[in-house]
């Protein structure tokens, strides 16, 4: 299928354009960011950042709490947005994209102030007298947030609400395919913050590559493509700038032979077709256990068949693939595994609407082709009958990506223990990828997959500093100080021999500590 002559990307008048991938048609644009006027937005933000700062995390979240708010008032105007410039139908919008947001916002702005507080560190009061110590959380300072299309609203909110409230000003780069939904992100905190402290820059490869290879920023929260990640971190790299990356998955599904055959084939469906497959933890292989393994086919073929490409706006499930790049393919990996000997149970045809290409199930595809390996990033699901789960759990294991897997299976604890063999981030039994909607648990992948967390307390390790605040109200000279004598050395015996010390041993050196104090500075 030829689209037609679509309308560049970038004008010449140095706009981006925003084309609807179901219609075809212009739906709206935006100014470019200039790549030269980077090191003034740089300054820019650094001041107001500076100021930003000496609020607390609780005043911070305070002054954000209206964006919740906005989130709902407008709730259906971002719906439509991400039907205009993705294709997505109103209810998923509403879902995935416009609920999330929200969520993100709710959660942060109660919990994160608590993720920040300080934490005391135990010291000694024989080893260490007089002393007290902390470690504060403090903010890295201006962070970019380079993000991509396939949840343009819901995925730079993990991001950029938790980073503000940690302190920290945001370069938050929209992908040029969401640039509508990039401008409305922006507008959501208009007026609540210090001038400069989040901004929206717009722009295609070449801003992105001068945010990755800039020496004045103090860390980037990258997600995207494995290809692009790698260029961000070996760019950063050569500036020590801190990188977060969240890149793409392979994502396997293991049905069990006890599995509820019913409710997986529905589950499964929703894993791999949802946002049409552009998940970077969407399901795009499965695994079945030979005893149920036709049964379960015919109930996936089944469940995939009822979801609607097209009709009512609001709620088709699948929709148009976001980009003519991304379109083609998942086409290239469709026609190769036909080629090689896979057939299509359903789907397998695009619609002819956009770049709408209808929910797929496969089955006899070799294993030597891409849809094995290689992330799909479409409708497409592959499924491959296994002899064990451990079979399925080697398969799994048997790619670079390690983001994700599901196991499906009425033994629960089984289950478990077959997930857990799995080499990824995040392992989940009887469901699949919705903890993306869990603002408070975290979304952590493994080997290729990425090395940065988003969500829960421990996405702030990244999007803060630990600084150690260290008082001493002692007012004698240290025992490790100068000048150095006998009795120090007896000293630092006698207190290595307390740390195993017990019961009377323990208060005898205890006795001997302060007997050969008195000596130390004879």
């Amino acid at each position: 299928m030829t689209s037609p002559n679509l309308p560049e990307k970038f004008s010449s008048d140095g706009r981006i354009r925003s084309i609807n991938p179901r219609s075809w048609e212009l739906v709206g644009s935006v100014e470019a960011t200039p790549v030269d006027s980077l090191p003034q937005r740089i300054t820019q933000a650094r001041t107001a950042q500076q100021i930003w700062s000496e609020r607390s995390p609780k005043e911070r979240a305070a002054a954000l709490a209206p964006a919740l708010e906005r989130v709902v008032a407008r709730k259906d105007e971002l719906a439509e947005l991400l039907g205009r410039e993705h294709g997505k139908s109103t209810t998923e919008a509403m879902f995935s994209e416009v609920l999330g947001a929200a969520e993100v916002l709710r959660v942060h702005l109660k919990a994160a102030p608590r993720w920040l507080q300080s934490e005391k560190i135990k010291l000694d009061p024989l080893s260490y007298p007089g002393k007290r110590a902390r470690v504060e959380y403090v903010p890295r300072g201006v962070i970019a947030a380079v993000m991509p299309w396939n949840y343009p609203l819901a995925l730079p909110m993990r991001t950029i609400v938790p980073a503000l409230i940690a302190g920290n000003a945001l370069l938050f780069k929209p992908s040029e395919h969401s640039v509508l939904v990039g401008a409305a992100i922006g507008e959501l905190f208009e007026g609540l913050l210090p001038e400069g402290l989040l901004q929206v820059l717009q722009g295609g490869p070449a801003l992105g590559a001068a945010l990755s290879s800039s020496p004045n920023l103090d860390g980037i929260v990258f997600t995207g493509s494995v290809s692009t990640g790698k260029k961000v971190a070996q760019s950063a790299a050569a500036h020590l700038v801190p990188v977060s990356l969240e890149l793409g998955g392979k994502d396997a599904a293991i049905v069990c032979s006890d599995a509820n055959l019913d409710r997986s084939a529905q589950g499964i469906a929703w894993g791999a077709f949802h946002n049409s497959g552009q998940n970077c933890a969407g399901i795009e292989r499965v695994y079945v256990e030979d005893s149920v393994y036709d049964r379960f086919v015919d109930k996936l073929v089944s469940e995939t068949e009822k979801l609607r490409t097209g009709g009512n706006p609001e709620c088709a499930e699948v929709g148009p693939l976001c980009t003519k790049a991304q379109f083609s393919i998942v086409q290239q990996q469709l026609q190769e595994a036909i080629a090689a000997g896979g057939r299509v149970l359903c789907g397998g045809r695009a619609t002819g609407e956009g770049w709408v290409i209808e929910p797929t199930v496969l089955v006899d595809v070799p294993e030597d082709c891409a849809i094995w390996h290689e992330e799909t990033f479409g409708p497409l699901l592959p499924v491959m009958r296994i002899h064990s789960v451990y079979e399925g759990v080697d398969r799994c294991n048997a790619t670079p990506f390690g983001l994700s897997v599901s196991v499906w299976g009425e033994e629960v604890g089984r289950a478990e223990a077959v997930a857990r063999r799995c080499e990824v981030g995040m392992t989940l039994v009887n469901n699949h990828s919705f903890n993306g909607s869990l603002p408070n648990a975290p979304w952590v992948g493994a080997k290729q997959s990425g090395s940065g967390v988003t969500g829960s307390s421990l996405a702030m390790k990244f999007l803060t500093r630990p600084q150690l605040v260290l008082v001493d109200r002692n007012k004698l000279p240290e025992v490790w100080w100068f000048p150095l004598n006998r009795h120090a050395l007896a000293m630092g015996r006698t207190l290595l021999s307390s740390h195993i010390a017990r019961g009377w041993s323990k208060l005898t050196g205890m006795l001997g500590l302060l007997g050969l104090l008195k000596k130390r500075w004879d």
